[in-house]
């Protein structure tokens, strides 16, 4: 609820009420009758200047929540175990699914403007792609990376 600069105002408030106190029967009527409306109206100034600001960062955060400018964005289970996980950069963008383990198991790639769908196993992964042109590509490959079977 507060910030960390937060503390220091309340405390230079609260010191200024205790020396207030301390002074407060040495000083004449009519300072008294000036300084104790003052100090309730400050005292009760910063709860409500905080909960105002408090309601503006609400107000900001639900505004702002439908555009949120991110390079990674990773979806996580209750366990906290990373399931999904977008990435956005400039080389490569990717999806990539993740199994309980962490080990990825299924990735979907934009390489050079190209989709590719990237299944893992196992014993090894399919790949399907698209060329320029538009015709898919599968191609089957071994756990070494060695192409087992590929179609144009």
């Amino acid at each position: 609820m507060f910030k960390k600069n937060d503390w220091q105002k309340l405390l230079a408030l609260f010191i200024f009420i205790v020396l207030l106190g301390g002074y407060y029967e040495q000083l004449s009527v009519e300072t008294q009758t000036m300084i104790l409306p003052m100090v309730i109206i400050l005292a009760a100034a910063f709860p409500i200047a905080r909960f105002r600001q408090l309601e503006h960062e609400i107000r900001s955060s639900r505004i702002m929540a439908h555009s949120i400018a991110v390079q990674t964005f990773s979806v996580v289970d209750k366990n906290g175990t990373e399931r999904v996980s977008i990435s956005a950069n400039s080389d490569n963008a990717s999806m990539i699914f993740y199994d309980e383990n962490h080990a990825s198991c299924a990735t979907l790639e934009l390489l050079h403007k190209e989709p590719t769908l990237k299944l893992i196993g196992d014993k090894g992964n399919v790949w399907i792609g698209f060329d320029k042109d538009g015709m898919p590509n599968l191609t089957l490959r071994s756990d070494a990376d060695e192409i087992i079977w590929t179609a144009p």
